[in-house]
């Protein structure tokens, strides 16, 4: 005997007008629009491995955006929640003086804060620095 479908996901009319909206703009991120796509579709009461198919997704991937809107609402699908990773190995104050001091050249400021020239390279491009371009225009005026 088969299970029967979810109940249908219970929406107002506000959260169905923003997810529509949110869903059909042009600038909205792919994977946003999925989610919405999935809570407009549960709503819809659309049994869950129909919408897998139709979204070209998995039934997990359903069941876990239908389930975090049911927890959390809007934010809860629109946001996504920090991963797991390495923890920092470098102080926010020392990235601070890498990102403030970056009229040295990528070994001497690694000489000097004590990292590698691989972490002061990753700093500066997180943070769109690029002094080794600084010097040109100032230098040709004086």
């Amino acid at each position: 005997m088969s299970r029967p479908s979810a109940p249908a996901l219970p929406l107002t009319a506000a959260e169905e007008l923003e997810l529509r909206k949110i869903s059909n703009s042009h600038s909205t991120p792919q994977t946003i629009v999925r989610r919405c796509n999935v809570v407009l579709g549960a709503a819809a009461g659309i049994a869950n491995k129909r919408l897998a198919r139709q979204l070209s997704t998995t039934i997990t991937t359903v069941l876990l955006w239908r389930r975090r809107f049911e927890q959390e609402g809007l934010p809860g699908i629109l946001h996504d929640r920090p991963r797991a990773g390495r923890p920092r190995q470098i102080s926010l104050e020392k990235e601070g003086a890498i990102v403030e001091a970056t009229h040295s050249t990528v070994r001497t400021m690694a000489r000097s804060q004590g990292v590698s020239p691989a972490t002061v390279q990753r700093i500066w491009r997180a943070y769109g620095l690029k002094p080794h371009r600084r010097h040109t225009l100032s230098s040709a005026r004086d």
